[in-house]
């Protein structure tokens, strides 16, 4: 679809993945649904993720959100005494779970460009954990995850990302695996629908997990769905949630999409793009965002970013504004015409 640049707010779907989500619900309303067959799709999303993250199935859990991931990183990091970071700017789904369990006095606010650099100025012996974005939200700014991996093993302390704004699009500089935690939902780059989420961690940094599900306990050792015992699952996956059936029959089609492409591919084509339109906004003397590693969001400040949004958008360019900023974000759909219309929007 040309023009449509507003991936950082909610991801186009794929042809199949509508289709997908449309049969199911048909199968539905005829009284022929079958939620056995529904939950095989969120086995197979949870290969598919594995394989376009480069990690072992096993470790992934499925959520409906990143919000239950983030919220038992979180519990773990309430436990302990030190600092954690955080942008002032960052997105509240990572945010409020981390302030619902943190005391204000442990949070050390960081502020100013949304690079390692920013973060790592703020880490030291004392720091607990750093909450960051693998790409910012409210800005694009990409930071060297790998650099600040590093900054928080010599601190001892965890690194708690979310992957949102990333997953689908760019490839992490550093494994994913070896996070905290990664946590990511599936509406944006994988261009699945709301109610669908993923996530990586080892079980310490989500000890005491207080919100089980009957999904998230370990085979065989559950009745059905009916009484005790609680053995949770091992890592992530004893993070899975009761599962909105029909958002993950059409993430099935979405993720087979992007698996059968590499992700080095895209983020090539994705960046480039982004790149570009970069060169053309300094050309007018408009300075997007500082950012350590190339992001496939673009953000650039002006005197009335809303109505510049509804200028571009009456012109077929889908954007957004935040924070003082106009925002646009790429995905494999976009092309350099793309570009050329929003330029030639700002001209107007």
């Amino acid at each position: 679809m040309r023009g449509y640049l507003d991936t950082p707010s909610m991801g186009l779907p794929t042809r199949a993945t509508v289709d997908a989500m449309v049969e199911a619900a048909r199968t539905w309303g005829a009284g022929r649904g079958d939620y056995a067959v529904w939950e095989r799709s969120m086995e197979s999303c949870r290969s598919l993720f594995a394989q376009i993250l480069d990690v072992e199935a096993s470790d992934v859990g499925l959520l409906p959100s990143v919000v239950p991931a983030v919220s038992a990183a979180a519990t773990t990091i309430s436990r302990g005494t030190g600092a954690v970071i955080a942008h002032r700017q960052e997105f509240r789904s990572l945010l409020l779970p981390v302030l619902a369990q943190v005391e204000e006095s442990r949070m050390r606010w960081v502020d100013g460009p949304y690079v390692a650099d920013t973060f790592i100025a703020a880490v030291d012996d004392a720091t607990d954990a750093v909450v960051v974005s693998a790409v910012s939200s409210h800005d694009g700014g990409r930071p060297s995850l790998q650099r600040l991996a590093a900054a928080c093993r010599a601190a001892d302390a965890r690194l708690v990302v979310d992957g949102t704004q990333a997953a689908g699009i760019v490839v992490p500089d550093v494994r994913a695996s070896e996070l905290s935690l990664f946590a990511c939902a599936g509406y944006k780059g994988l261009r699945a629908p709301r109610g669908v989420a993923f996530a990586l961690a080892d079980d310490c940094h989500v000890q005491g997990f207080t919100a089980p599900s009957v999904y998230g306990t370990a085979d065989g050792e559950q009745r059905g769905s009916y009484g005790p015992p609680l053995v949770v699952k091992r890592k992530a996956p004893g993070l899975d949630q009761s599962p909105a059936w029909l958002s993950w029959v059409a993430a099935e089609a979405a993720l087979r999409g992007l698996a059968a492409e590499p992700a080095a591919d895209r983020e090539t084509r994705v960046v480039a793009l982004a790149d570009l339109l970069r060169t053309r906004l300094a050309e007018r003397g408009l300075a997007a965002q500082q950012t350590d590693l190339p992001s496939p969001i673009v953000s650039f400040s002006v005197a009335d970013p809303d109505a510049l949004v509804t200028t571009l958008g009456r012109g077929g360019v889908r954007a957004a504004a935040r924070l003082g900023r106009v925002r646009l974000g790429f995905l494999v759909h976009d092309d350099e015409n793309d570009v050329d219309l929003v330029c030639d929007l700002l001209e107007t």
